[in-house]
C-alpha cells in the first residue's frame, strides 16, 4: 500500500511539473515613450534592436525580463483578455522589487500579421519590445 500511495504521489508531481505554465519569448526590438517634464507623452523612439529573453510564468505569478538590468514584475492581478479587430491584448498589473506598480501587456497585432509586443507601462515611460515566442 505504500508503494502505491508513493507512485501516485509520483504521478502526480510529475503532472503538475509537465502542466507548467511558462513561456519563454525572445526579443528583437525596443522602442521607449516618456513623459517630458511638464507630464506630456513625447514621441516614441527609434525602433533599436536588442537581444533580451523574457519568461512570463503563471505558476510563480511573474514576469522576467533579462535586460542589462534584470525587470522583475510580480503579477500582482491578471486582468481580462481583450480581443479586437486589430489586436488581441493579454494583461498584467505588477509591481517592481521596489513595489511601484506597473502595467505589463502581451499584444498580438491582428493588423500587422499577427506581430506580437510586449509593453510595460509606468507612469513616466512604456517600453515596447517586439517579441517572438521561443519553442522549448
Amino acid at each position: 500500500m505504500k508503494l502505491f500511495k508513493f507512485l501516485v504521489w509520483i504521478a502526480f508531481f510529475a503532472l503538475g511539473v509537465a502542466n507548467a505554465q511558462q513561456f519563454n519569448f525572445q526579443t528583437t526590438s525596443l522602442s521607449v515613450l516618456q513623459k517630458d517634464k511638464k507630464g506630456n507623452w513625447g514621441k516614441w523612439s527609434t525602433p533599436e534592436k536588442v537581444n533580451i529573453i523574457v519568461k512570463l510564468d503563471y505558476d510563480k505569478n511573474k514576469i522576467i525580463i533579462y535586460s542589462n538590468v534584470i525587470q522583475y514584475y510580480a503579477i500582482v492581478e491578471y486582468l481580462p483578455k481583450e480581443v479586437s479587430k486589430v489586436d488581441e491584448i493579454n494583461s498584467y498589473l505588477c509591481k517592481d522589487v521596489d513595489g511601484y506598480p506597473f502595467k505589463i501587456s502581451f499584444i498580438v497585432r491582428k493588423d500587422l500579421k499577427n506581430k506580437p509586443q510586449l509593453y510595460v507601462y509606468s507612469e513616466e515611460y512604456i517600453f515596447c519590445y517586439d517579441i517572438f515566442e521561443m519553442v522549448q
